[in-house]
């Protein structure tokens, strides 16, 4: 059986929450972080950790501070979570929705705040565990002065929070059971 690839595509959102997700996002304004590690663990086991982040709150993620799921069937396309997040050390409140979801290969969730932060992780097996790549994406707050702002300081704070997620992953998912 063929594993099932689901997408939402934009024009099931509002125009509001369509414009971070392939819209806005992948314009001029938009920062996008992506960064990949390789984990001694099966493919299953890393999208399993990842698949729960919008579920409960991952130990693992240090931008996501708390996690209330609102759908009842979750870790499908369309799912919903209130979710805590800080980018800058500043707590910020969203609703993240699971946009894309292949089965032990991809999942992409978005949030609703102005920020409109996503992550989009990709799985690649491989004979000695899994490449797992992250993007995460977000629309500096301001004009001129959030993008300087975003150039300057908070690109690298994120930067650095990806590379810790990534570490942090890695350690849970190689983490005997």
């Amino acid at each position: 059986m063929q594993p099932r690839i689901v997408e939402l595509a934009p024009e099931a959102f509002s125009s509001e929450s369509a414009s971070g997700t392939g819209g806005t996002l992948g314009g001029k304004r938009a920062t996008k972080i992506t960064q990949s590690i390789v984990v001694r663990a099966s493919a299953e086991r890393c999208f399993e950790l990842i698949t729960k982040q919008l579920e409960e709150t991952p130990d693992w993620d240090p931008t996501i501070m708390w996690v209330n799921p609102i759908s009842l069937k979750h870790v499908r396309v369309g799912s919903m979570s209130r979710v805590t997040f800080s980018l800058d050390g500043t707590r910020e409140e969203a609703v993240a929705m699971i946009r894309s979801f292949r089965p032990n290969r991809a999942i992409l969730w978005t949030s609703n705040h102005s920020t409109q932060l996503q992550e989009e992780w990709q799985l690649q097996p491989e004979p000695y565990g899994t490449v797992v790549t992250v993007t995460v994406g977000y629309n500096p707050t301001g004009w001129i002065l959030g993008r300087l702002t975003d150039k300057m300081v908070m690109r690298n704070k994120v930067d650095k929070s990806v590379s810790e997620m990534l570490q942090r992953l890695k350690t849970a998912a190689e983490r005997p059971r």
